[in-house]
């Protein structure tokens, strides 16, 4: 049984590089500590009321990592890598599964513990908004109020949120290169993609609670099921018809709900999933026609063309950069 140990995230950090910008605009980059593991944090200040962090780092132990914070506020969490588990001042958790994100609110003595694993990649951009700027920019959202209040008397609070949809993912691959750019020019350009990516998030969230209070329990357990069909039966030859049938809902309803509530077709999740299946079985050593047919392609050409479309790179490159 591997034990965990309790550390403060500012002791899991180096200082690497502190850069000030005009408008009270500043970049921070650390590093985790060779002691504990490796990988880099962004933090960086858009001077005003919004900042954003980029963590991509892997742990040599398993960890848990507590954060304070005395900013009141709330924080829009997009999860990249493996899955997280938050634990609050309540004992209560959350757990942050791949490719999904959500908001949190939090009090000016916010407490909170990630339960982090050994050799778990974790990759994520979080989006910090002061309670002022983010009770203005919600003005109309009325759960988003209810939810800063909650975070007051409790010391934080939830709303769950969905997929990360193309739309977003988009969005967060701008992220990984503009960041860390020096260049005030660029700065700006990563401070827009940031607003627009509040914007289309909170967008996406009201567009969710919506659907929500529309969708009787029985269509979103039916959409619920037609989402794990994709997950365990993506190496198949699926049909909507099929997975219409076997969720126990209406063809019609199905395409449109399900759009409604995962923010992308049922396609366009199938095509996500196998892709990411696709990297797995590369990284364990199959072959591209392998990889192809593990994950539902019949046509080695097919499937080529739409991982090269989705990953930038193609099945062959993917697996030589893995061996170097």
């Amino acid at each position: 049984m591997n034990e965990e140990l309790n550390i403060p995230y500012y002791k899991l950090i180096n200082l690497v590089e502190k850069v000030i910008n005009p408008f009270s605009r500043e970049t921070i980059t650390e590093q985790i500590k060779s002691e504990y593991g490796k990988g880099f944090l962004i933090w960086h200040n858009l001077g005003n009321g919004i900042a954003t962090s980029a963590n991509n780092y892997t742990l040599n132990k398993n960890y848990i990592i507590s954060l304070e914070s005395d900013v009141p506020g709330a924080v829009i969490i997009f999860n990249l890598g493996e899955d997280i588990i938050y634990r609050f001042k309540d004992g209560k958790k959350y757990e942050l599964k791949k490719n999904r994100f959500f908001v949190g609110f939090s009090s000016d003595e916010f407490i909170v513990q990630m339960l982090l694993k050994k050799d778990f990649n974790y990759n994520t951009l979080t989006i910090g908004i002061k309670e002022e700027l983010f009770l203005r920019l919600t003005n109309n959202f009325e759960i988003l109020k209810e939810k800063m209040e909650e975070a007051k008397e409790k010391n934080y609070s939830i709303l769950d949120g969905s997929e990360i949809d193309p739309d977003q993912l988009e969005m967060l691959s701008s992220f990984k290169e503009k960041i860390v750019d020096e260049n005030l020019l660029n700065k700006l350009y990563f401070e827009s993609k940031t607003t627009n990516l509040i914007h289309y998030t909170i967008n996406k969230l009201q567009k969710i609670i919506n659907t929500s209070s529309i969708l009787d329990t029985r269509k979103i357990d039916s959409l619920e099921r037609a989402k794990q069909i994709i997950l365990t039966e993506y190496n198949s030859s699926l049909s909507i018809k099929e997975i219409a049938y076997k969720s126990a809902i209406n063809e019609c309803y199905l395409k449109k709900d399900f759009k409604s509530y995962y923010g992308m077709t049922i396609y366009e999740m199938l095509q996500k999933h196998r892709m990411e299946m696709a990297k797995k079985f590369l990284k364990e050593n199959y072959s591209v026609k392998e990889t192809a047919l593990k994950v539902g392609y019949k046509h080695i050409g097919n499937f080529s063309k739409l991982f090269t479309s989705y990953f930038n790179t193609t099945p062959s490159n993917y697996k030589k950069e893995l061996e170097n």
